[in-house]
C-alpha cells in the first residue's frame, strides 16, 4: 500500500574549480617542444539552457579553451560528455523499507550525446578557428533537464551540483590554430546554471528580477515589455504550477513552457503583449495561516490580496497597458488561482484561461458562478488528468457556467503526448506526457473550440 501511495504521490505534482590558466608549461626544461606544450589545454564551460515542453533543457555547452583550436579538427565524434546531476531519489522511494532520509537526493549520471561540435564566438555562434568550441547535446523529456523535484517539498529547485565532464574520445585529438597537436583536455566540470552562469537565449528581453510587498506577503516576479510602438497593448498574467513555487522566477518560468508567451509567434498574434509572471514561495492554493494547501475545499487563497495588488501596482507602472484588455491564466494550482481572482474580481478582467485548474467545484457557489456569467473563460484539460480530476474540477464548474448561458469555452483532451514529433515511447508511439500537463497544449498554440483559435480568440477580449 506505501508503494502505490508514494507513487500516486510521485505522479500527482510531477508537473507539476579549473579556470583556463594557459596551456601547460614546464619553467624548468627550456628543451621543451611546442608540440609537447600543447598536448594538454584547459577550459572552462558555459551552457544554453532552453524551455521546452517538459521543462528546461541543457542543449548546448560552449567550451572556452586557454588556445585557439582549429576549425578544422573539431567534429561531434571528437567528444564525449557525461552529465553528473542532483536528482531526487525515485528507486529508494519505491522501496518498501524507505522512510525518508538524506539519500532522497542523489547524483544521478547521464551520458549525452554530442550532436555537433564547431568553433564560434562567446555567444555560440559558428566561427573559424577559435578559443571557443560548442557541443550541441542530445535532450529529451527525460534527459537533460537542470531542475530536481522533490516529492516531498513538491517543488522544482535548480540542480545543485550540476555537471559536464568532457573528454575527448580514444584515438580523437584537437589542433591548435597554430597546427600542433592536441592529445588531451583538462575541461572544469562544474556549471554554473545562474542567470548570470548561463545563457537563456528565451529571457534575453525579460525582467526576472521583481518583488512586490504588502503588510503580509511578498511575492516574486518577472516581466515582459513589448517593443514601444506609441500604442497600448494588452496585458497576460500567467501563475505557475505548485512545482514552480518558490522565489527564482526562472524557475516559475521554464518549468512549464512560459517562454512560447515571449515568443514571436504569441507576440505577433496579441500584437505585442506585455506578461507577468507571479511566483509565491510556497502554493497558490493555501488557504490558511497554517500553510494548508493539498486539501484546499474550494476557498479563497491567502495570496488573494496581495496578488491583486501586485497586479495593480505593475498596471499602474506601466502606462502603455491597455486595461481593458488584461488576461490572466494558469495551470494546476495557478489554475485555482485564476479561478480564484476572476471571482472574487469579476470586472477587472477581459478574459481568462484556467488549465487543469484545481479549485474544487464543491466549493464555488452560485453567486460566483454568475459574477463571472459575461466573463470569457476558456477551459483546457486533459481527460486522462490523475492528479486534478476534471469530475471534480472542471466539468461540473464547465457544466453550471454553461447552464446559465455563460461566455465559457474549452478545449478537452484524450491524453498529453508530444505533438512534434521529436520524442517516441519504446512503443514507437508518440511520447506520452502525464494527462495532467494540458498546459503544453496552450502553450504549443493547439487550443481550439469549433475551429476558433484560442491565442487568437484571447486577443480578441476586451471589455
Amino acid at each position: 500500500m506505501r508503494k502505490r501511495t508514494m507513487f500516486l504521490l510521485m505522479a500527482s505534482l510531477c508537473t507539476f574549480g579549473i579556470v583556463g590558466c594557459g596551456a601547460t608549461k614546464s619553467t624548468s626544461d627550456d628543451s621543451t617542444s611546442d608540440a609537447e606544450a600543447s598536448a594538454s589545454v584547459t577550459g572552462t564551460q558555459k551552457v544554453v539552457v532552453v524551455g521546452d515542453d517538459w521543462g528546461p533543457a541543457v542543449t548546448t555547452t560552449i567550451i572556452h579553451f586557454n588556445e585557439s583550436i582549429d576549425a578544422s579538427s573539431v567534429s561531434a565524434d571528437t567528444f564525449s560528455v557525461s552529465e553528473n546531476k542532483e536528482s531526487f531519489n525515485y528507486a529508494a522511494l519505491m522501496d518498501e523499507d524507505f522512510e525518508g532520509d538524506p539519500a532522497e537526493h542523489i547524483i544521478a549520471t547521464t551520458e549525452r550525446t554530442v550532436l555537433d561540435a564547431y568553433t564560434c564566438d562567446e555567444k555560440g555562434n559558428k566561427t573559424d578557428s577559435s578559443e571557443y568550441v560548442a557541443l550541441e547535446l542530445s535532450y529529451s523529456p527525460d534527459e537533460g533537464n537542470p531542475f530536481c523535484y522533490d516529492v516531498f517539498t513538491w517543488k522544482n529547485t535548480v540542480c545543485s551540483p550540476y555537471e559536464l565532464e568532457v573528454t575527448l574520445n580514444d584515438g580523437q585529438s584537437l589542433k591548435s590554430a597554430g597546427g600542433d597537436d592536441i592529445s588531451d583536455i583538462i575541461i572544469d566540470s562544474d556549471i554554473d546554471l545562474s542567470l548570470e552562469g548561463a545563457i537563456y537565449p528565451q529571457l534575453e528581453n525579460v525582467d526576472l528580477s521583481g518583488t512586490y510587498s504588502d503588510d503580509k506577503y511578498t511575492l516574486t516576479y518577472g516581466s515582459y515589455v513589448p517593443k514601444e510602438d506609441g500604442n497600448k497593448h494588452p496585458l497576460v498574467i500567467w501563475l505557475h504550477g505548485a512545482g514552480e513555487g518558490g522565489s527564482q522566477n526562472e524557475i516559475a518560468v521554464l518549468g512549464n513552457e512560459v517562454t512560447s508567451l515571449y515568443s514571436d509567434e504569441f507576440q505577433d498574434v496579441m500584437g505585442g503583449a506585455y506578461v507577468l509572471t507571479p511566483q509565491t514561495d510556497t502554493f497558490w492554493l493555501t488557504y490558511n495561516e497554517n500553510g494548508d494547501w493539498q486539501d484546499n475545499p474550494g476557498t479563497d487563497s491567502v495570496y488573494l490580496e496581495t496578488l491583486k495588488g501586485l497586479i495593480d501596482e505593475y498596471v499602474a507602472s506601466n502606462s502603455n497597458i491597455d486595461t481593458n484588455r488584461i488576461y490572466i491564466g494558469g495551470c494546476s494550482n495557478g489554475g485555482y488561482m485564476t479561478m480564484d481572482m476572476i471571482m472574487s474580481y469579476p470586472d477587472y478582467f477581459a478574459a481568462a484561461f484556467p488549465i487543469c485548474e484545481a479549485y474544487a467545484d464543491s466549493g464555488i457557489t452560485d453567486a460566483q458562478i454568475t459574477a463571472i456569467k459575461d466573463l470569457p473563460v476558456w477551459f483546457v484539460y486533459a481527460k486522462n488528468d490523475t492528479t486534478v480530476n476534471p469530475e471534480d474540477f472542471e466539468i461540473p464548474t464547465i457544466n453550471r457556467l454553461e447552464a446559465i448561458g455563460a461566455n465559457v469555452h474549452s478545449s478537452v483532451f484524450d491524453d498529453v503526448h508530444d505533438t512534434t514529433g521529436r520524442f517516441t515511447g519504446e512503443d514507437g508511439e508518440a511520447y506520452q506526457y502525464m494527462g495532467h500537463w494540458s498546459w503544453l497544449y496552450f502553450f504549443n498554440n493547439q487550443c481550439e473550440e469549433d475551429g476558433v483559435n484560442m491565442w487568437t480568440w484571447l486577443a480578441e477580449q476586451s471589455k
